[in-house]
């Protein structure tokens, strides 16, 4: 993208406008030029008038502070006036052309220049107060006066004109800049205006003027680097392959000087134009043997284009010479692990310091060791980096080491690991988490149901209590035994009754063994508790629309629900539900389709297809119902929607 960014604030259209600080005067040696005046003098002014000039500008500043630019605006105007002062004048034009007020700021303007003709600001406030009021030949005469006292680099120059021609919308500077080139003299202001065209709400509809203007510019200019840019911007509106095509050309030609060499090249780079950002890149780097941000970006671009050995090479260099240790050295890591330089990944793994990546670097590496069978290295691995992070990372570098020692068999060190952590942390629920993941591993599902009760017990926090039995109910439904997490979650809420946490998962774990009257008892339950308890009015919604019974309430509950987290992909599936239940078809697809475009779940697919070949679209609901079959074989849901469809053959083609 043109790196040009237009921001149109006083401070950036005007370099002068800032505040000016107040100096210490020095009386000059007699032998010393006399130097002229910074502000013109006030001497000439009664005690009154002073006194009056010095109350105003103290208003002014005041009032521009507080965005009063009416009053700010006239008392500026008033002190440039009595003083002729530059500085003030700037500020009276600066706040009137914010105020719209474009006959005063062409007056302070007046002032401005007269105190200082060669100021080009002074010069850019005058045409933008022009062009507001659609004097377009004084705007020609001041833009004029204005392009030789703009910057000599070609594309400053174009920034500071579109800067200003981007100031006030009121100012029309593409009709002034398109009579201009109706005979074009300037590449400039050809450019300007087709970056003005392009940054339009309609830039497709004058492409072609756009190209034509950028043609000119080109012709004059061929290295003018931000005429190039937009080119390639314009090529994008209908291709990115032709704009990709046309900005490799140009590396080709070889037309740009080194240091807009880099610059193009960093922008194919941001495009993820690697091949042409490649070519680029080297001609700089022939130029500038020792540049390290150039290498690095060849060292990327390899990688981007999984040339991973020549990448390798550029990243050892330079984490070598500590240039962005912490990106080069981890991709050092990655790219030798690639091509299976082991020895090197270990060692550029090491090298990562304390940072964005070091977290990576390390369970990577760990990662490494392990499949190398070098597992001790693994675990001192990450033993050794949780020494130096925060408590954050540490639980993850930890569950990480567990995961990777339970994965290994050694079921005994990673028991004594959970341990000796509890030992120090005894309230962190992540730890019981580890803790019961271990033992569903390695335990009987009685055997893992009475220690999930045991581990309960053994803990005071309530809180803790209820996250531990909820967490051992969700792993033994991952096993399918869900009568044995039921009995877990009924005795668990015997002894807290309203414990809505509990109730809430109790009334879940009811639902695959079709204990409906349980189910509905519980979450009527939890609405008596919390009636704003939105999850359980969403169940109990969905349970009923179900049962195809109590469908008035199953609606209020759903849509009380509903109004809390209309986000919510299952409430938005129960609605559609509720609704097809009450032979609202079209709310229902409505409703299943919100729910499905975020999650294509097999209940949400299922519940879908349903709706969809009530409403006698067959084909659409085979489509949904194939591709959750496909997904999800053994699903339970969709196999049971489908044995109800027999005439889909979906089951039996």
């Amino acid at each position: 993208m043109l790196r040009i960014l237009i921001v149109s604030t006083c401070c950036l259209l005007l370099a002068a406008c800032a505040t000016n600080q107040p100096k210490t005067v020095e009386t000059a040696p007699e032998s010393s030029a006399p130097k002229p005046q910074e502000h013109p003098s006030v001497a000439k002014l009664s005690v009154e008038e002073r006194s009056q000039l010095y109350f105003s500008i103290l208003l002014a500043d005041i009032a521009n502070k507080q965005k009063l630019y009416d009053v700010a605006q006239s008392n500026f105007f008033y002190a440039a006036e009595q003083t002729g002062s530059k500085q003030l004048s700037a500020k009276a034009a600066m706040v009137a052309l914010i105020e719209r007020d474009y006959v005063t700021a062409l007056d302070a303007t007046s002032l401005w220049l007269e105190a200082d003709n060669k100021d080009k600001n002074a010069y850019k406030v005058a045409l933008v107060a022009s062009l507001a009021q659609n004097e377009i030949d004084d705007a020609k005469v001041y833009l004029e006066q204005l392009m030789p006292l703009l910057p000599a680099h070609q594309d400053e120059k174009l920034y500071e004109i579109i800067q200003m021609a981007s100031f006030q919308e009121e100012a029309d500077f593409i009709s002034l800049f398109e009579v201009l080139n109706e005979s074009p003299s300037s590449p400039y202001i050809a450019t300007a205006e087709a970056y003005l065209r392009l940054k339009s709400a309609t830039p497709e509809k004058q492409y072609d003027r756009i190209q034509s203007l950028l043609d000119y510019s080109l012709d004059k200019k061929p290295n003018f680097l931000s005429a190039i840019e937009l080119k390639g911007e314009a090529y994008a509106l209908h291709s990115n392959d032709k704009r990709a095509a046309y900005l490799s050309s140009i590396i080709d030609q070889k037309i740009l000087d080194t240091e807009q060499t880099y610059k193009l090249g960093e922008l194919l780079y941001t495009q993820k134009n690697y091949p042409a950002a490649l070519k680029a890149l080297k001609q700089v780097q022939a130029k500038r043997l020792n540049d390290e941000q150039t290498q690095f970006l060849i060292a990327s671009s390899h990688y981007a284009l999984d040339n991973f050995k020549k990448a390798n090479h550029g990243f050892w260099q330079l984490a070598q010479q500590n240039y962005k240790k912490e990106i080069t050295s981890y991709y050092c890591a990655d790219s030798a692990a690639r091509i299976n330089k082991l020895a090197l990944a270990y060692s550029c793994y090491e090298m990562v310091p304390e940072g964005r990546y070091y977290m990576t670097a390390r369970t990577e590496l760990a990662q490494l060791y392990a499949e190398n069978n070098l597992m001790q290295q693994a675990i001192n691995t990450l033993r050794h980096a949780q020494r130096k992070v925060g408590l954050n990372d540490r639980q993850r570098l930890l569950e990480f080491e567990i995961n990777m020692l339970t994965q290994t068999g050694d079921y005994q060190q990673a028991d004594r690991r959970i341990q000796s952590a509890l030992q120090v942390s005894p309230d962190k629920p992540f730890l019981y988490y580890l803790k019961l993941q271990l033992l569903n591993q390695t335990q009987s599902v009685q055997e893992f149901r009475q220690s999930v009760e045991e581990l309960s017990n053994n803990v005071t926090n309530s809180q803790l209590r209820t996250d531990i039995i909820i967490i051992g109910t969700h792993f033994l439904q991952k096993r399918n035994s869900h009568l044995i997490a039921y009995q877990l979650l009924e005795s668990a809420v015997e002894q807290t009754p309203d414990n809505i946490d509990l109730l809430y998962n109790k009334a879940l774990a009811a639902e695959p063994l079709e204990y409906y009257s349980s189910m509905e008892r519980d979450l009527r339950q939890v609405l008596k508790l919390d009636p704003e308890h939105s999850h359980a009015q969403n169940s109990l919604g969905y349970t009923l629309a179900d049962l195809n019974r109590s469908l008035d309430e199953a609606k209020a509950l759903i849509e009380s629900a509903y109004e809390k987290e209309p986000n919510n992909v299952a409430i938005q599936d129960s609605l559609g539900w509720v609704h097809y239940r009450l032979g609202n078809y079209e709310e229902a697809l409505k409703y299943l389709k919100m729910a499905y475009e975020q999650q294509e779940s097999p209940e949400i697919a299922s519940h879908l297809g349903e709706v969809l070949w009530t409403m006698n679209l067959q084909s659409q609901a085979i489509q949904v119902w194939q591709k959750a079959l496909r997904m999800n074989p053994n699903n339970q849901y969709i196999l049971r929607t489908l044995r109800r469809f027999p005439e889909a053959n979906i089951l039996n083609p």
